[in-house]
């Protein structure tokens, strides 16, 4: 049912950005790297995403709940919760990708993207697929949470993902922008110079948070892609999926010399000093 749901949604998505008036701005349905962004949608979101849920449950059954008083709860208040903390723990996720020198090589697929759509949302690597598929549904499950209430969380958290990677302006989302991430904001983390802020997915707490959310209407929104790659980065989805292992770790601790985590000491410094 879930499945059904989703498609049903990112079909709703699809059509909306095909209307003049909901657009960001124009692009054709057959845009650059769609059939690339297709198979990522084929080979990772659908099967990848399917098997680690399954995979999710039955690591949990193995390891047992912390809370198993939870699935006695009525789902009202169980799935918010699971929807919020879902978020929580993408947002962890998210935040290690670009942390982690080994962890920001796979996740550089995704911000490779040239341009941004429904369909932009899937592309990611592989091993990034398996990973954050895990991660949230692994931890909601350990909580406690019963499964019906994870599988609802994953995919609100797929369809709002969905919804920020669309080629939509913000429109009315603009003035819930203070709880949640629209496509506006979603937009600037691609940004390589603001690729460090708005890692939230629903919600835009965690980034307020930790004071990495831009809501600057007047944020360049050009041009997407890789931090120091723009042009050089592989768009086909055989060498893309290669790359994070022809690049070597920095020689420096694997601190890596990142644009994007320049620009974001930049910032915290200018505050500072203002």
């Amino acid at each position: 049912m879930s499945l059904l749901l989703l498609t049903a949604v990112l079909t709703a998505i699809a059509l909306c950005e095909r209307t003049q008036r909901l657009r960001f701005e124009p692009q054709r349905f057959l845009r650059r790297s769609f059939a690339t962004d297709l198979f990522y949608l084929a080979t990772g979101a659908l099967a990848l995403s399917l098997a680690m849920r399954t995979g999710a449950a039955r690591i949990a059954a193995a390891w047992g709940t912390a809370l198993p008083e939870l699935g006695s709860l009525p789902a009202f208040a169980v799935v918010p919760l699971a929807v919020v903390l879902h978020d929580l723990f993408a947002y962890l996720a998210h935040w290690l990708m670009h942390r982690s020198d080994r962890l920001w090589r796979l996740h550089k697929v995704h911000h490779s993207s040239p341009a941004l759509d429904w369909l932009a949302t899937f592309r990611a690597h592989p091993l990034e697929h398996a990973l954050r598929h895990l991660f949230s549904p692994v931890a909601l499950l350990l909580l406690g949470f019963p499964l019906y209430a994870v599988a609802v969380s994953s995919t609100v958290y797929t369809v709002w993902a969905a919804l920020n990677h669309a080629n939509l302006h913000a429109g009315p989302l603009r003035h819930a922008e203070g709880l949640l991430i629209t496509p506006r904001l979603h937009r600037l983390h691609h940004v390589p110079d603001s690729a460090q802020r708005n890692l939230g997915t629903i919600f835009s707490l965690w980034d307020r948070l930790r004071g990495t959310l831009v809501v600057d209407p007047g944020a360049p929104v050009r041009p997407l892609g890789v931090p120091g790659e723009l042009a050089s980065y592989p768009q086909t989805w055989l060498r893309a999926v290669i790359e994070p292992f022809r690049q070597a770790p920095q020689a420096s601790g694997g601190q890596r010399s990142d644009p994007a985590r320049e620009g974001l000491g930049v910032a915290r410094q200018t505050r500072k000093e203002a």
